[in-house]
């Protein structure tokens, strides 16, 4: 049996994979969503503005803070280049994937060290 190549359904829920037939649909092809940006996905399935943060943007972190204050949904996105994978597979994450932010926070350790937390 053929499996789905990109979202994996919970049990028997099919929504994930119609959603997922819709988006691809609407882009064209599977193709063309595979490593897609976080901030057209959440525009595409929210209809809400979205923007895109580079992470060299001296002001990311606290524009990321800024986002949770208001409760917004935030993503980020890995790249995709041989330098970025190596660095990426070293914190356990996937290039060329999207994950969901769940919070940021700022908080003052033991030290008095301010740790940013994503």
């Amino acid at each position: 049996m053929k499996e789905p190549v990109f979202s994996k359904a919970n049990g028997n829920e099919l929504w994930v994979l119609i959603m997922e037939k819709a988006w691809a649909k609407l882009h064209g092809s599977y193709q063309r969503i595979e490593a897609g940006n976080a901030a057209n996905v959440m525009h595409d399935l929210t209809g809400a503005p979205a923007e895109t943060i580079d992470i060299e943007d001296e002001t990311m972190f606290d524009r990321l803070l800024e986002g949770e204050k208001k409760n917004y949904i935030m993503a980020a996105s890995c790249g995709t280049n041989e330098t970025s994978l190596a660095a990426l597979e070293k914190l356990g994450l996937i290039g060329g994937h999207a994950y969901g932010l769940l919070s940021a926070h700022e908080i003052v350790d033991k030290f008095d060290d301010e740790i940013k937390l994503i």
